[in-house]
């Protein structure tokens, strides 16, 4: 059994969603805010592990973080686009924890570019009832906290949520925005969140930007755990891979 971390690493200052004004003015905040010692104040210096000015040595290490629940790998649960949709805490486990997953590669898309449902379809790949389909464009992996991950993201047409939702998945994931990019595109309001409305309107749950797909087999268990956040619209995941 390999594992293999589909995770992204969540650090002080990574990027969210361009002109969304909540994403700058809650921005991610990972520190120490309190060390061991002096000893250890200079070790994490040397590693570039950001400790709050002022930390005080107490004899342990101690951690606060400001995190958007939609920022880096996260799971998106029905109330993110429906007021009394299930919250986090709600989505059963058994849809993201040890489910099979089929992985779908349209790696060879450009920046810029849309993967269509034809685009799946040519794949050939076929994903059963139940399964957790894993759209793979390797975006992540070549772009992420660059300008241009936002600037040329590859994205998801309309179409892609409606063949998703067709096979019957248990969910589905991604390592690419889930849907049109409305910050460099003028969209319709149909065509908005269309991903997110067909999705999570089927109580489908959203397990987004994962990064080394190409380390997993085609198909693979995975296991999505969110933070138990009571009444809350998405979390913040470690996603792994579970390679026989």
């Amino acid at each position: 059994m390999k594992i293999v971390d589909l995770t992204l690493p969540v650090v002080t200052g990574m990027a969210g969603i361009p002109k969304i004004p909540f994403y700058e003015q809650n921005p991610v905040a990972v520190e120490a805010v309190t060390v061991v010692n002096e000893t250890q104040r200079e070790f994490l210096a040397r590693e570039g592990v950001p400790v709050r000015s002022g930390a005080e040595a107490i004899n342990s290490m101690n951690t606060v973080l400001s995190l958007n629940t939609h920022v880096g790998t996260h799971i998106d649960a029905p109330r993110h686009f429906f007021e009394q949709g299930a919250a986090i805490d709600q989505v059963p486990l058994d849809r993201t924890v040890m489910r099979q997953a089929v992985v779908i590669d349209v790696s060879h898309m450009q920046p810029g570019q849309g993967v269509t449902a034809d685009d799946l379809e040519s794949t050939g790949v076929t994903v059963k009832k139940g399964e957790v389909a894993v759209i793979r464009t390797a975006w992540t992996d070549r772009a992420w906290g660059k300008p241009e991950f936002w600037a040329s993201t590859i994205h998801l047409e309309p179409s892609v949520g409606e063949w998703v939702a067709a096979q019957g998945v248990a969910a589905v994931a991604m390592d690419c925005f889930p849907e049109m990019p409305f910050w460099l595109k003028q969209l319709t309001p149909q065509q908005r969140g269309a991903n997110h409305r067909r999705w999570l309107g089927a109580d489908i749950p959203m397990i987004q930007l994962l990064t080394n797909l190409g380390q997993v087999s085609p198909r693979f268990h995975i296991v999505a755990l969110p933070l138990k956040l009571a009444g809350m619209d998405g979390s913040p995941a470690r996603v792994v891979g579970i390679v026989d």
